[in-house]
């Protein structure tokens, strides 16, 4: 339970970044590696999270920087794919936490999406557990 509490204060904390502006060069900024390795990602997912729209980190050169509210983005955006959210799903979820409305409003929204998700795991877990039946039923019937 302890990181339901941890991706619902993030969930919180991505929806009060989105109604602060940030002030270019007032913020602290962290490289590429620096959020890799602070998050557990590949260089690659955060590329891909900037091309797909997640983040928008500023540019140095070839240097990617992300602002501490770009970090929170990265790290909700890993722990909705950990739960097996789809990334047409992260986004649109990431985008509503931007969008107008209350910040309960946003909550439901994310409790409605998630109840959703939680939907399809258990169609998916019904149908993995009858290809397993199945599995077994053919092993047995060829003698292994």
């Amino acid at each position: 339970m302890d990181k339901a509490r941890e991706i619902i204060a993030l969930v919180k904390d991505v929806i009060a970044d989105s109604g602060r502006k940030e002030l270019v060069g007032n913020v602290p900024v962290l490289t590429t590696n620096a959020v890799c390795k602070q998050l557990g990602i590949t260089a690659r997912t955060a590329r891909f999270y900037g091309e797909v729209g997640i983040v928008t980190p500023q540019r140095r050169k070839t240097t990617r920087l992300f602002s501490p509210a770009q970090i929170r983005r990265l790290q909700l955006a890993r722990d909705l794919r950990g739960l097996g959210l789809d990334i047409k799903s992260t986004i649109a979820l990431l985008n509503r936490l931007d969008g107008s409305g209350s910040v309960q409003d946003k909550l439901s929204d994310v409790s409605e999406r998630l109840s959703s998700h939680l939907e399809d795991l258990a169609h998916r877990q019904k149908e993995v557990r009858q290809q397993q039946d199945m599995s077994k039923s053919l092993i047995e019937e060829l003698g292994a």
